[in-house]
């Protein structure tokens, strides 16, 4: 072949989608002719999930259909429910004039609320699961007594002289406090004693010499003692709850909830019990249907030493006795001999976490009819070896980063022949997402997501709205999260952003890994090499990637637009293939090597193109616009020149969100329409997603730079209608509803970068009356921006080009 500049066909043929084989995050290995089919759009197993909040009691039948269905439509694959507190980030939740205090967690309007979302679920072809506990982590809830608890080691110590008969009262060592989120501090009320342990002090103690007292001491604590001669420190060693609760709870839960004790296989079986003996009461015709997951986010119970079975476990799994060295160490601290009891001890927690929590939580809910997915990390167990537990095990990423997962989850799961990794995907913190996040924002984080292993995103967050539609951008979890629900501005062009997503995930869950580095991962299935190639960088670069194998013809897999072109640039040596790529900022794409040259879809490959020549011009004003903001009614404007909506003198324009729709007639000569001709339409600079339509048809959709689409099928000579419709995103219409005064009471204020929350639901809304102020649009629950806040740049800018070359096919 050759050397040729690579320029990458903007067109495609439809493909259909061709099964279901199996529950969502397991689809089976395809032959590369069926993945052809489909790469335009990928079955539905393959496409993202989103993580469904549901606020407190805050949720109705309305919002759920209304939730569902925008899912399906933005080309979402299934969602996880997680019944959280309606105010997450407030001091004293719960939220003030709840409108629905009847709705608390596991009440009948809660399982009919659930039973109605899982059949709607199975309307629509969506599968739902649900985070196991109430709040986000871990595994508990109000059917965990102290006793049931998590526990911990507690003790105290009295120093006495012996050669004497002690008679004297140990103290009851000092027990946890409950630190549940917006709740009163409440200390543990049970507590059971372990032993008593005299360790004599001096220097260079060894633990034969202390000794166990445990028979010494009565119901009450009295120690009734003849002491050898020295001096002695006491220890009453006991167990008492952590204290640990699932958190952030549904509010009629908090103070009323804790953490199962995850070392123990009666209690952790008892946990699951009440955790799917209900779900199959009242879900048991959508189990393995519509519902089909349990899911454990990231570990955030705190730490557990103890469980009643540990001394027994200890010693079986270690062959010595723990309690003369938890004595030691309270004596002697962390000298050489104790440093190697505390790894034994660790080996040991880890252990049983394994054997009695997480291998009984798998069972258990397998038996259920239900799938396991679970972020096996920042706990006290080996994560390493935890990942082979869950049918999906997950890692996670924030918004704003590289996007790599923790690696130990891709690398364990090799290991384990796990070939889906899921992910919680766009986690944001307030200083990053805040309304003001778009799908060329995300891109760089999702490619980081799927160079790193994972292959199966869960995006966070799309809150519940169960609200009218008059009240948006609506609810939120606190600050945290990407804000993808269905009030967000984009959600109906950005499913081009999902279904790139989809296409990634169909690609990345074939086949068997084989290996990666920061900018390529390399898969093999039975009938093709595929590599996922990105540029993680803000500028164009052009890389030569070199490949150990003969006689294969290389294909370029365009995720972000679902075409399939011949590679351009590529030549053959005797024992490689040399392939030249130029890539755009943030662009990613699959070089694909079939093992034979005849795959049947043959058809669906576009041929790479050479540029001969090339003109353009600029597509002059004036620009007809019309303005459908996301709230408030429709208007028309006419722009002499383009401009950046933010800095226009008209409020309406200045703090608008949603789309604008620029209307113009291009003209192109018919000697600029045939075979060996290629019109390009350029919008420039762009904020923030467009769709492109041509004389009435839909071309493109355009949502990350550069905004360049290839117009040649829907252009014709003569007279041609475009039609760009430009969505912004929510900040500037937020920003501007600070310029009026609050029509609600303000609750916490983290700050100017933080934000802050609204304390209670007005009256006025409460009793669906009008606004007091009528200057202000949006309704939400946590505000990130002030009067004063740097607006967002919106709108099309351009300048709009029109390109135009001279092609030959290769």
């Amino acid at each position: 072949m050759k050397n040729t500049i690579l320029i990458i066909p903007l067109v495609c043929l439809l493909t259909a989608c061709v099964h279901d084989k199996q529950s969502a995050g397991e689809p089976s290995s395809e032959p590369l002719r069926t993945l052809a089919e489909q790469f335009k759009q990928p079955a539905d197993c393959y496409k993202p999930y989103v993580w469904w909040h549901w606020m407190g009691s805050n949720f109705s039948k309305e919002g759920i259909t209304k939730d569902l269905e925008a899912m399906k439509e933005a080309g979402i694959g299934g969602a996880t429910i997680f019944n959280l507190a309606s105010a997450v980030q407030e001091t004293h939740a719960p939220t003030e004039n709840n409108p629905w205090p009847e709705q608390t967690f596991r009440s009948e309007a809660y399982w009919e609320a659930l039973r109605f979302a899982a059949s709607e679920a199975k309307r629509l072809g969506l599968k739902l699961g649900l985070q196991s506990t109430p709040g986000y982590s871990t595994s508990g809830g109000p059917w965990i007594t102290e006793e049931r608890g998590m526990q911990q080691v507690v003790s105290s110590r009295t120093s006495l002289s012996g050669n004497r008969l002690v008679e004297t009262v140990l103290e009851k060592p000092e027990l946890p406090v409950y630190k549940g989120w917006g709740s009163t501090q409440q200390r543990a009320s049970y507590y059971r004693d372990v032993a008593v342990m005299a360790v004599p002090e001096k220097a260079d103690v060894k633990t034969y010499e202390i000794l166990d007292l445990s028979d010494a001491m009565d119901t009450t604590g009295l120690l009734r003692w003849q002491a050898p001669a020295g001096r002695w420190t006491v220890y009453r060693i006991g167990h008492a709850p952590t204290m640990s609760n699932p958190h952030p709870l549904p509010d009629d839960l908090i103070g009323h909830a804790l953490e199962a004790d995850k070392m123990s296989k009666e209690q952790m079986t008892y946990h699951w019990r009440s955790v799917l003996e209900p779900l199959k009461e009242h879900l048991k015709e959508y189990i393995g249907d519509s519902f089909t997951h349990l899911l454990i986010d990231s570990y955030e119970a705190g730490d557990q030493d103890w469980t009643p079975d540990f001394r027994k476990d200890f010693i079986r799994l270690k062959g010595y006795d723990p309690l003369p060295w938890i004595a030691l160490r309270n004596s002697a601290g962390e000298r050489n001999d104790v440093k190697q009891f505390t790894e034994d001890y660790k080996e040991v927690v880890s252990r049983l976490y394994i054997d009695n929590g997480w291998k009984i939580a798998r069972e258990m809910i397998n038996e259920a009819g239900l799938k396991f997915y679970w972020e096996p990390y920042f706990g006290p167990f080996d994560s390493f070896e935890s990942v082979a537990i869950p049918d999906i095990p997950m890692g996670e990423f924030w918004t704003g980063g590289k996007g790599a997962i923790w690696n130990t989850i891709p690398k364990a799961a090799r290991i384990y022949g796990k070939r889906i990794v899921g992910a919680e995907a766009f986690t944001g913190r307030p200083e990053i997402s805040q309304y003001t996040e778009d799908p060329a924002f995300l891109k760089h984080t999702a490619d980081g997501s799927f160079a790193s292993g994972a292959n199966l995103l869960f995006l966070h967050h799309w809150v519940h709205q169960p609200f009218d539609d008059r009240y948006q951008p609506g609810m939120g979890m606190g600050w945290w999260g990407t804000h993808f629900g269905r009030h967000q501005t984009w959600i109906k062009p950005g499913k081009a952003f999902f279904t790139y997503l989809a296409r990634c995930q169909m690609l990345l869950q074939q086949g068997v890994f084989i290996s990666t580095d920061e900018r390529m991962l390399h898969r093999k299935t039975s009938d093709a090499d595929l590599y996922f190639i990105i540029n993680p960088s803000d500028s164009v670069e052009t890389r030569t990637f070199a490949f150990a194998m003969q006689k294969r013809i290389p294909e370029l897999w365009l995720p972000d637009k679902g075409i399939i072109c011949q590679a351009a640039d590529w030549r053959e040596s005797a024992d490689s293939i040399f392939v030249n790529l130029k890539l755009n900022a943030d662009e990613s794409v699959f070089l694909i090597f079939p093992d034979k040259k005849e795959n049947g879809y043959t058809a669906m490959i576009q041929p790479a193109i050479k540029v001969c020549g090339e003109s353009s011009r600029e597509v002059a004003g004036p620009w007809p616009i019309s303005f459908a903001p996301k709230l408030g009614e429709p208007f028309q404007r006419e722009f002499a020149v383009l401009s950046d909506f933010s800095e226009d003198e008209d409020t309406t324009i200045r703090y608008f969100a949603g789309t604008a729709t620029y209307r113009k007639t291009i003209p192109v000569d018919a000697n600029t329409v045939g075979k060996q001709k290629r019109i390009l339409l350029d919008l420039g600079e762009m904020n923030d997603i467009a769709e492109l339509t041509v004389n009435g048809r839909e071309a493109d959709v355009l949502w990350y730079p550069p905004y360049l689409a290839d117009i040649t099928p829907w252009i014709k000579a003569g007279e041609n209608e475009i039609e760009i419709a430009v969505t912004n995103n929510w900040a500037n219409r937020l920003i501007g509803d600070e310029q009026y005064p609050a029509d609600f009471e303000w609750g916490q204020d983290r700050g100017e970068k933080l934000g802050r929350a609204m304390k209670a639901y007005p009256e006025w809304f409460l009793q669906n009356q009008p606004r007091p102020s009528n200057g202000r649009k949006t309704f939400s629950i946590w505000y990130y921006h002030r009067k004063d806040s740097p607006l967002q740049k919106a709108g099309l800018v351009g300048p709009v080009r029109i390109i135009e070359q001279d092609v030959e096919m290769e």
